[in-house]
């Protein structure tokens, strides 16, 4: 009796466990991937660890509020956990498990379960997904922002009876997300629809007086550091609102697009070409076709004006042409829906035919699954422009040098700051000359040193670079040495 109770259960419960398992499946890979692919650190990231550790008591009047919500998430951690490969990329993971949350229930509102469940899976285990999951700066924060906000949108607009959790959440959601550059587009793009659409109007009007005073002032008091900073710093809001520099505007839409769909060679950047497989690409254009007829439903709207979006704001910064993962989440959605729906309406009262017709769809998508992670964890080992914008140098230093070791590095090198941080972290010491004292390590990164009184004992070797001596190893060479 016990296994008839529970199987119709687990049949009931399938999607919701489906999801719990994909999750699982997500936070799995990402707990070890990092250490894979890439298998290091670019020198964006180093920046981003730099510009985090800058946030301090007075990062409103010294105009550090640019990405805040991450900077603060990743200074905290390097602070507790030290500074090292997985700590630099760990605010990420952390953010992007959270987004494919997001992800999810945003599909699953617009899709059926088990179109939905699919979709999601081909988007948080593709190439972009992961390679975001995995990168150190805060480019997965425009990910984060588009599916959280839209998905708390779409449980506002047309509900009746709008739990005011939804609508503080999406007040604080949408406060947040200014900190991040060029969403207060998004934010616009809100205000506007919100006094031109009519269904959004009628979803004002549902939203009790005392909700929206408070979320009113919670939204006002989380942009107050924002305001304030703008005043003191005319820099702030350029970077928030436009760039530093319009004169490359056409060519960072070039450039930051390139990567993502070109099947024929590889760009010098940290991206994968391409980010989005041919298989991807199929469902992306069958499912822009079957929403042609649907042109001005909500969600169709939305998936337009966020690709209008991203290539607007891809202009002012090309990190932020991630942001188009949301469209093309929803699109290849659509895709699968379109094709299981033509499946169906063939064999309308054949439920045999639609178990039938579901095998194919299934392998597709584990075709797809295999091949993304293969190029994801190939791709940055066996491509040398994109492979040579990452090092694992932080971890061979940590492995392979002892306490107390005098790092020998100019000044001017360009990630110089960020290694002046890790002798912080660590127990070594930054120099620019080699030291007068005979009992200390010396080691060099990149280039060998030279130095008549420096005896080489050992070159510590790394299969990210072209160059593959990364670290030597040296020992001061004594008098008594000498005289022998």
């Amino acid at each position: 009796m016990k296994k008839w109770i529970k199987i119709p259960f687990l049949y009931r419960q399938r999607f919701i466990l489906g999801y719990i398992f994909l999750l699982l499946v997500f936070a799995g890979l990402l707990s070890f991937l990092p250490s894979i692919a890439p298998g290091g650190i670019s020198s964006e990231e180093m920046q981003s660890v730099v510009t985090s550790q800058k946030v301090d008591r007075n990062f409103i009047t010294n105009g550090q509020v640019i990405d805040l919500p991450y900077r603060v998430i990743q200074k905290a951690i390097i602070n507790v956990f030290g500074l090292t490969l997985y700590t630099i990329k760990l605010p990420s993971i952390i953010i992007a498990v959270l987004t494919a949350l997001f992800l999810i229930l945003l599909l699953n509102r617009w899709f059926k379960s088990d179109v939905a469940i699919i979709g999601s899976i081909l988007t948080t285990l593709s190439v972009a997904f992961l390679f975001l999951a995995g990168f150190g700066t805060p480019s997965i924060m425009y990910v984060f922002w588009l599916a959280v906000i839209i998905w708390l949108g779409s449980k506002i607009i047309g509900n009746e009876h709008t739990h005011p959790l939804l609508v503080i959440s999406f007040a604080t959601c949408v406060a947040l997300s200014l900190y991040t550059p060029h969403m207060i587009y998004i934010a616009l793009g809100i205000a506007i629809a919100g006094i031109t659409h009519k269904d959004m109007r009628a979803s004002l009007k549902q939203i009790k007086v005392y909700q929206l005073i408070l979320s009113i002032s919670i939204f006002a008091i989380l942009i107050a550091p924002l305001v304030i900073s703008g005043v003191f710093n005319s820099s702030v809001p350029v970077r928030l609102i436009f760039t530093e520099s319009i004169n490359t505007y056409i060519d960072n839409i070039s450039n930051s697009f390139a990567p993502f769909f070109s099947f024929i060679s590889a760009y010098n950047s940290v991206y994968l070409a391409p980010l989005f497989g041919l298989a991807t690409v199929s469902l992306i254009i069958i499912g822009a076709l079957a929403s042609m007829g649907k042109l001005f439903t909500t969600r169709n709207t939305i998936v337009s004006l966020l690709i209008i979006y991203s290539i607007i704001v891809a202009g002012f910064n090309p990190n932020a042409a991630i942001s188009i993962i949301i469209p093309i989440a929803i699109l290849t959605t659509a895709g699968i829906e379109s094709i299981i729906q033509k499946w169906h309406s063939l064999f309308p009262e054949n439920p045999y035919a639609h178990i039938i017709g579901a095998l194919p769809i299934v392998v597709i998508v584990l075709f797809i699954i295999y091949s993304d992670l293969s190029h994801f964890i190939f791709g940055y080992h066996y491509t040398p422009s994109v492979a040579n914008n990452f090092n694992n140098d932080i971890t061979l230093i940590s492995e392979n040098l002892k306490s107390g070791t005098v790092l020998i590095m100019a000044d001017t090198h360009k990630d110089h700051d960020f290694y002046k941080l890790l002798e912080a972290k660590n127990n070594l010491t930054i120099m620019s000359q080699v030291p007068e004292r005979n009992d200390l390590p010396i080691a060099s990164l990149g280039e060998p040193l030279k130095d008549e009184k420096l005896e080489l004992k050992q070159i510590i070797t790394s299969p990210k670079r072209l160059n593959s001596a990364r670290l030597y190893i040296y020992e001061k060479i004594t008098t008594e040495k000498q005289g022998s």
